[in-house]
């Protein structure tokens, strides 16, 4: 594999994989054990197409193939005892889906050329169903004391495939935090500010009253963060910790280090990093840092006027993302697709683009290669009778 191919590959991994993955595991209703052998997914001259093929070959036939199998929770539990594995490889170039696509103790194996009939994809998603529906049951039964080990074989493969980074919280959050951010500046521009923290209360003007959870401090002199949790010494209400305990609670679900750890010592302030994702993660309405004398603490606001406020016309939308992606760094693909999902449309992946539904709106992306945006745009879905 040549430099260019393994910089397409890796870019796809990074940019579009986790979005795909995170399709797959909701329709399995579980998170679902992947050995994906990147570094066969090649072949000479084609690697510009990998960003629409490799989704139409290896991953969107899954995801339709899992929504028809977990129907019912029966089906899930189903799935999740008879699937041990699926492994994604390319061994010999093969596109004969009876023998590319196979179901054997257990592991559903996608051994197929990463080019050659991608669009077929209603094809691949029927040749998985086909097999799960006549499998699944009988390797499920039929071995219960090696399905009870797959399960917990599972349980381990899962906590490693459903592991998030902090990373990708951050880019999971940035857009839906930075249109909460610029709702709230214009609620409170130009008016001083004053803050009780042991009632709670953060006051603009006269007469603009938010209530707050106190997220962390960031200490210029010592060059350090530490999480209001942990901060004994302030005697803060636990009432007002509760986005604090809630990121807690995530970050060691995923086992990230900086925000499981107390107090941790950064060159530069990481507040508004933090912020970002526990605003939108806790559901509050933004964060607000407040400096003081050598030390910013950071809050986060609830307001039922900024909530009422948020972009619901698709022109706002599809604006205020062209705004944040000149502005701000973040996997525009990757970002756009959980910003609709948290304005409650419904995301496909067609391609190297974004589709997005919600009721008669549509948004449409389009994105280059490596996941950058190159237009996007909403329409009216038209509905004959």
């Amino acid at each position: 594999m040549g430099l260019k191919e393994k910089r397409i590959i890796q870019a796809f991994q990074k940019e579009l994989f986790p979005a795909l993955e995170t399709e797959i595991n909701k329709a399995a209703g579980f998170a679902v054990p992947l050995e994906i052998s990147w570094n066969t997914l090649m072949e000479d001259r084609f690697s510009h197409l990998y960003n629409d093929t490799f989704p139409k070959i290896y991953f969107l036939p899954l995801i339709e193939a899992f929504k028809a199998i977990c129907v019912d929770d029966m089906g899930v539990e189903l799935l999740q005892a008879g699937l041990k594995n699926v492994v994604i490889i390319n061994e010999n170039e093969e596109h004969n889906l009876d023998r590319a696509i196979t179901f054997e103790e257990g592991v559903l194996k996608i051994n197929h050329s990463p080019v050659v009939n991608a669009d077929a994809v209603d094809r691949k998603t029927a040749r998985i169903i086909s097999l799960l529906e006549e499998k699944l049951e009988e390797f499920a039964e039929g071995t219960p004391e090696a399905a009870t080990t797959q399960t917990e074989s599972t349980q381990e493969k899962s906590e490693e495939t459903n592991k998030v980074t902090i990373q990708e919280l951050y880019n999971q959050s940035v857009v839906l935090s930075l249109e909460k951010q610029e709702i709230f500046g214009e609620m409170v521009e130009g008016l001083g500010w004053s803050c009780d923290m042991l009632e709670g209360k953060l006051t603009y003007g006269d007469d603009k009253v938010f209530d707050i959870q106190v997220l962390g401090t960031y200490s210029e002199n010592e060059k350090s963060w530490l999480w209001s949790w942990a901060n004994t010494q302030s005697g803060i209400p636990e009432k007002f910790l509760q986005t604090a305990l809630t990121i807690k609670a995530i970050g060691e679900a995923y086992q990230i280090e900086d925000i499981i750890t107390p107090k941790k010592e950064f060159s530069s302030d990481p507040g508004a990093y933090f912020a970002t994702f526990a605003s939108v993660l806790a559901e509050d309405s933004c964060f607000v840092p407040l400096v003081f004398k050598g030390l910013t603490v950071y809050v986060t606001v609830s307001s039922t006027e900024a909530d009422s406020k948020a972009r619901t016309v698709p022109a706002l939308i599809c604006s205020h993302f062209t705004n944040a992606a000149a502005n701000y760094q973040f996997p525009h693909k990757y970002s756009l697709y959980f910003y609709l999902k948290g304005k409650g449309y419904e995301v496909e992946l067609p391609g190297n683009n974004i589709v997005a539904k919600k009721g008669d709106d549509q948004i449409l992306g389009i994105f280059d290669l490596k996941g950058r945006l190159m237009k996007i745009s909403n329409s009216k879905l038209t509905v004959q009778a």
